[in-house]
């Protein structure tokens, strides 16, 4: 079990004392003087770290020390806004992420999370992206034949929504962080999830919409089972269900057939559960009793190194007004992630090898784009860019990929002059400055109208369309970048192929899996 130590630093003391004698103070003019000074402390403990003659200069431990004022029985504003809710407000953390800016998360606490990761980075050794950290590839020398990994380069869609382990926190909904660095993250473990989700969804969507039959349900079944381990959560009960379904129809609505539908879905269902057990054990996946059956996908960590907020105001259906707005952690829009998967192979051959690459990139392709991954994702959270995806996947193989192939920029339609004011000239990125809460992680025209003057852009329906261009050419002119500046060719020996798309991904995989290899 988990446990937070705390250290020896006391944001409640003051601030109750201040709530008793707000309580007992007579005079009103005195009342909002104390008032006044408590919601002072709050913004000068957030942005300074200081009450009194004590500092926290650790914008982490800050964060976690304002969670002693859920204890505060303190009326710091008005006849009903609490301490506590103070510090939420536009003049507590919305500030402190936001910096005044509600489109675009630009406050103090994301230079501190910016710098934060990267000095994560350097003590753990991780690779160095221009936006991000990330694990680096793993030796695929070290693994059995038709051992591959990939790395998937995404940009936010929609915002991320998790749920972290800890238990008293200011926000009742906290987005989940690294335990000792305090960055936000994907845990290996939710990757996994996600994944084993989407592809169960895909397969059950397939079953039931004719594409595949009974015995190519149990074949895919025995593929999740092969990739992922054994079956957890309800994860059976839920296959099961499906095939039952799928072979004794729905429920008659007549009570006599009604009553006989239930016995036939009963008898079916033990029956498809007890001879799917019985080809796990047949496969070698279970032995005896013992389920520890871990499975060829191995996950990885994903960094960010940006929080925003997300608010929901439950309406009163009387007054139609909201009065207790609900705020979630997340990591806004636009913000970048790299997505990590290693799979070893279990006695498999090479056909099959080919083929489970296929089948995951579909599963990431719909997870990534379609039913996204953390909290909240029948809402449309969690969801990447299908265009602002790149990325490699690497094999342990000589001559899986195509060691001559047509240039990248063959279809690359270059910027522009006037957008090479928006980009890096080194790596093709956009310039931090002019990314925010837009598509492609850019801009949203309010968002220009603001700034974009003033850090020297041009008019905003230049940057409109530069944005356009960006969505669409921005991976590829990034890429072509980044291989004119390198020495090493793209691909040696077969071993590795670049994408620009998860479209492109999946054509790479299919062709794979089908030809041979002879993806270009």
């Amino acid at each position: 079990m988990k446990r937070e130590f705390w250290a020896h630093f006391d944001l409640y003391e003051p601030f109750a004392q201040k709530g008793i004698n707000i309580r007992n103070e007579q005079n009103n003019r005195q009342k909002r003087r104390i008032q006044q000074q408590a919601r002072s402390e709050i913004e000068q403990f957030i942005f300074q770290g200081c009450i009194g003659h004590q500092v926290v200069r650790d914008c982490a431990a800050r964060l976690s020390h304002l969670a002693q004022l859920l204890a505060v029985d303190c009326v710091c504003e008005g006849r009903t806004t609490q301490c506590k809710d103070y510090a939420k407000g536009k003049n507590g953390l919305q500030r402190w992420y936001y910096a005044g800016d509600l489109e675009s998360p630009r406050g103090d606490y994301q230079t501190f999370l910016c710098q934060r990761l990267r000095w994560m980075g350097q003590i753990l050794g991780l690779a160095n992206h221009h936006e991000t950290v990330s694990p680096s590839f793993p030796d695929l020398a070290l693994f059995p034949p038709g051992a591959w990994a990939m790395q998937v380069h995404f940009t936010l869609r929609k915002p991320y929504i998790s749920k972290d382990d800890v238990d008293f926190y200011i926000l009742d909904n906290p987005v989940k962080k690294e335990w000792v660095f305090k960055v936000p993250y994907v845990a290996p473990s939710q990757w996994k999830g996600a994944l084993r989700a989407a592809m169960m969804r895909m397969l059950v969507d397939d079953l039931r919409s004719g594409q595949k039959n009974e015995t190519e349900f149990v074949q895919e079944r025995l593929r999740l089972y092969r990739l992922f381990g054994n079956e957890k959560d309800g994860t059976a009960e839920f296959l099961n269900r499906a095939l039952t379904l799928h072979l004794v129809g729905p429920r008659p609505e007549d009570e006599e057939q009604a009553k006989e539908w239930e016995k036939r879905y009963k008898q079916t269902y033990e029956q498809m559960a007890r001879e799917f057990e019985e080809r796990v054990r047949s496969e070698g996946y279970r032995k005896d009793n013992v389920e520890g059956f871990q499975g060829a996908l191995h996950f990885y960590p994903t960094f960010f190194d940006r929080i925003g907020l997300e608010v929901i105001n439950p309406h009163d259906r009387k007054t139609g007004a909201g009065k207790n707005p609900i705020y979630f952690e997340c990591v806004p829009a636009g913000t970048q992630g790299v997505f990590t998967l290693l799979y070893v192979p279990l006695d498999a051959d090479e056909e099959t090898t080919k083929s489970d690459l296929e089948a995951v990139v579909k599963g990431i392709r719909s997870m990534l784009t379609q039913y996204g991954f953390g909290a909240k994702t029948s809402s449309g959270y969690g969801v990447a860019e299908d265009e602002l995806i790149t990325g490699v996947v690497k094999t342990n193989v000589p001559g899986w990929f195509k060691t001559t192939s047509t240039p990248r920029t063959a279809d690359l339609e270059p910027p522009e002059e006037a957008f090479l004011k928006y980009l890096d000239d080194e790596t093709g990125e956009v310039k931090g400055a002019f990314k925010g809460s837009g598509k492609g992680g850019l801009f949203s025209n309010s968002e220009y109208k603001q700034h974009g003057a003033s850090l020297g852009g041009g008019s905003l329906g230049e940057f409109k369309r530069f944005r356009a261009w960006y969505v669409k050419h921005g991976a590829r002119w990034k890429a072509s970048r980044m291989e004119r500046a390198s020495e090493e060719p793209a691909s040696v020996a077969g071993l590795e192929k670049d994408f620009h798309s998860l479209s492109e991904l999946s054509e790479i995989a299919h062709a794979l899996a089908n030809e041979g290899g002879d993806h270009a």
